[in-house]
């Protein structure tokens, strides 16, 4: 491709980007509902406004999730004054751990709730039950997004082009109307976030927060959002507030009137607005910021990452998680004032140490079926024996003698407390179970083995300290002091250490069980969590700090403050009262139909040098994700030929796909003067994923059958040619089998695979009324290593065989996409080729690339739709050859660059855009090769 060519084909990209880049995303990211196991029935139930689905189990959940919805429309309502015309779709699950809660899909009115209430007060600390507080913040969305009703702009997906700042900061803002008038703003943990912000001296420029970026705070959509729209309303009312949001919404291309529409109603553009702001916040908080930095105790960094880390004290030295979003993770281990490395790991969550029996850990580990469950894992003496299959545990704690582990864990939206022998996977007790919204967080164990301490949440309750009698299975308050309280840890006297944020403040604090006391130990600026005692470290604890969070560590810590505390006797605190008379249906089985009609038709457009498309592209799915599909329809109006594409999903098992395409390939020897012949291609497609796997699912068997109808649709003539490569008009339909296995791992700071290896092996037999006979076999190995820093090396081999009666493969061009199919997969890339510069029953492939993140940019292009994300590189060899049995092998090499740019579309959507050259180092097949393309080369 000449650069005037490559010119041209860049502004083609870039429109057809613009238009059709959305639909594909969500298809590839479609979030089914976990595999159903044996005696599952989903139901559906509706009240006025929202329809729920659940399984059969959960009819009592579902039910009180309903009405709390309703309640929630009838407090958000008259804010918005907005209903959507339809009910929006609820979908309650039960099938992850870890997570606070949801999923919204905003264009088709749906929330997804997961049953796991949040057990670390890091994320939500208010005084409220956890479910009105989630539900609120979802459906402001929703109602957000109906403020264009009735206007052409709600014939397109709205989402799209709002920026995530004005979603997440009205839906905190409104958090507050619930009947307890408790919301997000009001928490210690918010204000820490922002006000160490502030203390930066380096609050955000709109144009990074009006973007979904990656860089610290990881939550600055939220929390700059939140306090935007709080200074909007406390500034100028809500009147005006609700004004600026119908006036923005109602626009058809909403984002090229931020600034009018803000004018209009506010008197100022966007930017001055954002400028005031700051100027209030910095306003708000800097005397604060001035008192605690005189106060400040914060002792000396051990270790700094985007991430809170899983922290354990031993007698060899401190213990740690290590995430950095750079480096594989790893536990290691600090001491002799070095760290040390132990042992890899992947989604850690949970980790302790006794001195005999080794290290506890539990983590997070994806099945296939959509299932994401915690589980138990033993290392000592260099291996790993895992304890526990699907239980669902989170946090674990050795008995003194190390026999047995104390495990918290949630299911149905309950907490759980357990007692399991090591040796003995049988011989395990449930200690106790909670009520309904009764959270059970962090805990530990006493040094005498008879009671626990732990942070338990009641509902319209603060996080609480409370010791739990082993013996008796009776809990007992320990004080009444304000504020919440979390993450205690036994010092070897029997005091506890923990964190509270008594003054508002989250710091490390000393309960002394003896002398009824409370001595506080560290006085930071931002928050302190996480604390522990390490033998020559002393006081260690995990503070939020500018950027980053950091490890730290003091000696001997002197105490700061004492006060006395009284025990208090222990009450249930009842949960939220629900309006009884709303009215539900009696449940129905779930209906598919119901909601995967298309919900948008968007416009495609694409253009290069042979070919101009234009089209429509439609896509749907029901409720619970297990139905997916996808179609397009384009027109070649320079060619006058026609393109279709229809995909079906089930889950993650089943797919189906019709292609109906043309291909072009110049085979005029006049380079500088292309003849391109046209060949039509129709593929089917069938295919079913997962018939087994084993190794936690990394180890998958699939099966599939193809179709292929290759036939010659123009030929140029009167001119000198060159000769064909194999025949053009051919059937080929083959029925396969293939063994994949994957564990690869994927990094916060690295582009594309972080770590890992993917291999497949592959076999197809033609059947049929194919015009090929045979078999053919494949297989490939990915490897993927990690490099300190933001560096990897991808290594890669392959190798293809094909009896002689069956289809050759090719090698050569630059469809990385295609070596990654299972079946049909018939042509391999070697950069700096045509697609066609070898053919063969037999090939070998190598290559390598160096891959590095260069520059996280991360920043919006003003108030417009369209930003930049992270830009990373690639130096790559490929190397192979493709021959007939009795042929030698005779290998092509091509090297070169790539750049790749993301681009951030509507605000929310990262796109990776591709430009690379490739040089083919054969006399006779290597070119010049400039490409670019867009979307993962993975």
């Amino acid at each position: 491709m000449d650069l005037f060519s490559m010119s041209k084909t860049i502004k083609s990209f870039l429109l057809l980007i613009m238009l059709s880049s959305f639909p594909t995303a969500f298809l590839n990211a479609a979030n089914f509902v976990a595999w159903d196991k044996k005696g599952d029935k989903w139901l559906q139930q509706t009240s006025t406004h929202f329809s729920i689905s659940y399984l059969e189990v959960h009819q009592e959940n579902a039910t009180r999730v309903l009405k709390i919805a309703e309640q929630v429309h009838q407090q958000l309502q008259p804010f918005f004054k907005v209903t959507p015309e339809k009910r929006t779709e609820i979908i309650l699950l039960d099938d992850i751990d870890n997570l606070s809660g949801h999923e919204s899909t905003l264009e088709y009115g749906e929330i997804r709730l997961v049953m796991s209430p949040p057990t670390d007060i890091n994320t939500i600390e208010i005084e409220d039950d956890w479910l009105p507080i989630t539900l609120a913040h979802e459906y402001s969305y929703i109602l957000q997004m109906q403020l264009s009703q009735g206007t052409l702009r709600g014939l397109f997906i709205s989402a799209e082009f709002t920026p995530a700042m004005l979603l997440e900061g009205v839906a905190i803002y409104l958090e507050k109307n619930n009947q307890l008038k408790t919301d997000r703003l009001d928490s210690s943990n918010f204000h820490m976030q922002i006000r160490l912000q502030v203390q930066s001296e380096q609050l955000q420029d709109l144009q990074k927060v009006v973007l979904h970026n990656r860089e610290w705070p990881l939550t600055s959509t939220y929390i700059y959002g939140a306090y935007f729209i709080n200074y909007l309303a406390k500034t100028y009312g809500e009147e005006k507030l609700l004004t600026f949001l119908e006036n923005y919404s109602q626009n058809l291309i909403s984002y090229l009137f931020l600034n009018r529409e803000t004018e209009k109603v506010y008197g100022k553009d966007f930017l001055t607005l954002w400028q005031d702001f700051k100027v209030d916040l910095n306003n708000e908080f800097s005397e604060q910021i001035k008192t605690l930095e005189k106060q400040e105790v914060d002792g000396e960094t051990l270790f700094s990452s985007p991430f809170i880390q899983a922290t354990a004290s031993s007698i060899e030295g401190l213990l740690v998680n290590k995430i950095n979003g750079e480096d594989r993770h790893e536990i290691a281990q600090y001491h002799d004032e070095k760290w040390h490395s132990i042992t890899p790991t992947n989604q850690l969550k949970d980790i302790d140490s006794h001195p005999q029996a080794g290290l506890i850990t539990t983590r997070t580990i994806n099945y296939v079926d959509g299932h994401q469950y915690n589980d138990i894992f033993l290392y000592n003496n260099n291996n790993w024996r895992r304890l526990t299959e699907r239980a669902r545990f989170t946090n674990v704690r050795f008995t003194p003698d190390g026999k047995s582990i104390l495990a918290t864990r949630i299911v149905a939206g309950l907490s759980e407390l357990w007692l399991l022998n090591i040796e003995n996977k049988n011989s395990t007790l449930k200690l106790w179970q909670g009520t309904e919204n009764v959270i059970l967080g962090e805990f530990d164990i006493a040094p005498s083995g008879e009671f626990l301490v732990a942070s338990i949440k009641y509902p319209q309750s603060q996080w609480k300290l409370m010791t739990f009698d082993l013996n008796s299975k009776q809990w007992k308050n320990i004080s009444d002091q304000q504020g919440n309280e979390n993450s205690p840890e036994f010092l070897a006297d029997g005091s506890i250490l923990y964190s509270a944020n008594y003054t508002g403040i989250s710091n490390i604090y000393r309960l002394d069980f003896k002398k009824s006391t409370i001595t506080q130990w560290t006085a930071v600026i931002g928050g302190a969590f996480q604390p522990i005692w390490q033998a020559g470290l002393g006081l260690v604890f995990q503070s939020y700090e500018k950027n980053s969070y950091t490890i730290r560590h003091i000696e001997k810590p002197e105490p700061i403050t004492v006060f006395a505390y009284s025990n208090v006797q222990h009450h249930d605190k009842k949960v939220l009262q629900l309006n009884e008379q709303i009215e539900i249906s009696p449940p129905v089985s779930y209906s598919t139909w119901q909601t995967i009609q298309p919900h948008s038709w968007l416009p495609v457009l694409y253009v290069d040098e042979v070919r101009s498309l234009v089209g429509l592209n439609t896509y749907g799915g029901d409720a619970l994700g297990r139905h997916n599909y996808e179609i397009y329809a384009l027109w070649d109006v320079k060619n006058k030929l026609g393109s279709y594409l229809f995909e079906y999903r089930y889950d993650n098992r089943w797919a189906i796909a019709y292609l109906h395409d043309y291909k072009f390939k110049n085979v005029s020897l006049d380079k500088l003067n292309p003849h391109y012949q046209i060949s039509s291609n129709q593929t089917y497609v069938a295919q079913r994923n997962h018939i087994f796997s084993a190794w936690e699912d990394k180890l998958s068997f699939h099966a599939g059958i193809s179709m292929s109808f290759d036939s010659l649709f123009y030929q140029p003539t009167n001119i000198q040619q060159t000769e064909p490569t194999f025949d053009i008009d051919a059937t080929e339909i083959t029925t396969g089998i293939a063994l994949t296995f994957d564990n690869r791992e994927y990094y916060f700071n690295v582009p594309d695979v972080g770590w890992g290896h993917y291999y497949d092996f592959t076999f197809e037999e033609n059947i049929l009324n194919s015009d090929f006979n045979g078999q053919k076999y494949q297989t490939q190995w990915r490897v993927t290593w990690d490099l300190p820093g933001r560096i990897t090396i991808l290594t890669r081999l392959s190798a293809g065989y094909s009896s002689d009666d069956a289809k050759r493969y090719s090698l050569g061009g630059n469809n990385l996409k295609q070596e990654m199919n299972l079946f049909d997969r018939n042509s391999q890339a070697i950069r700096g080729y045509d697609d066609v510069a070898l053919v063969g029953h037999v090939y070998a492939t190598q290559r390598i690339e160096i891959n590095s993140l260069l520059m996280r940019f991360e920043r919006n292009w003003g108030l417009f739709p369209l930003g930049m994300g992270d830009i990373a590189g690639t130096v790559f060899v490929d190397s192979g050859s493709a021959w007939d049995v009795g042929e030698k092998y005779d290998p092509i090499t091509g090297f070169g660059a790539q750049i790749q740019l993301e681009f951030k579309l509507g605000y929310n959507y990262a796109l990776p855009i591709n430009l690379g050259y490739a040089y083919g180092t054969d006399d006779a097949l290597g070119k010049d090769y400039f490409y670019l393309n867009f979307g993962s080369a993975y």
